[in-house]
């Protein structure tokens, strides 16, 4: 999760550095308000806690393409180059807990994500 106030002069998305899941915690952390420098116009703009939102992380969304990626070609190649069904019993069974472990993952962040943008300092 990234939290992000964004720049009142270019709209830039600012990101902030913290560790939070929600505002409660992350005005005892920064404190009222926190000022971010933009790197693209040079402006500082300050920022109260519930101005504040939260957005996924480009890493979490290329892992969970990744997981999709390779498990579409892993079952494609299991299919046509293995004719032992054992083979891809197992290469199943191994891929599955993988996929919904970052299936699992994605849903937490959508939801501490949520949590955040929703609640109110």
């Amino acid at each position: 999760m990234i939290v992000y106030g964004v720049c009142k002069s270019c709209h830039n998305h600012l990101s902030l550095n913290v560790l939070a899941g929600t505002r409660a915690e992350l005005s005892k952390q920064i404190g009222v308000s926190i000022s971010k420098k933009c790197d693209r116009c040079g402006v500082t703009t300050t920022f109260s806690i519930n101005q504040l939102k939260a957005k996924l992380s480009k890493r979490i969304r290329h892992a969970v393409l990744e997981v999709a990626i390779v498990g579409v070609v892993v079952l494609f190649s299991s299919y046509y180059f293995l004719t032992d069904i054992t083979y891809m019993a197992l290469i199943i069974a191994f891929y599955t807990p993988l996929a919904l472990g970052y299936v699992w993952h994605t849903r937490r962040n959508f939801k501490l994500i949520d949590t955040f943008n929703r609640s109110k300092a």
